[in-house]
């Protein structure tokens, strides 16, 4: 009787893999469209003028500075970055 028991409880246990459908009704042709055009609103397009313009303007002085400061040893630690209020 206990092993009755047992093999109907694994039976029932291995049949509820066929209650899965490998199909989730959250993958629709739509479905993050909502998403993609917030982020398309929100996106600044450069203008043709902007996207020719690839030169940014050294500051030499400031890698100069840079430099000095890693030649001397005392390079600037960055901050830490956190989302809460520490």
């Amino acid at each position: 009787m206990k092993y009755l028991k047992t093999v109907l409880i694994l039976s029932a246990a291995a049949s509820l893999g066929a209650c899965a459908t490998n199909d989730m009704s959250m993958t629709s042709d739509t479905f993050g469209m909502a998403v993609r055009h917030n982020i398309a609103v929100q996106t600044v397009e450069p203008t043709p003028e902007q996207k020719q313009n690839t030169y940014i303007q050294p500051d030499a002085q400031r890698m100069a500075n840079a430099q000095e400061r890693y030649r001397k040893d005392e390079v600037e630690e960055p901050e830490d970055l956190s989302t809460l209020d520490d």
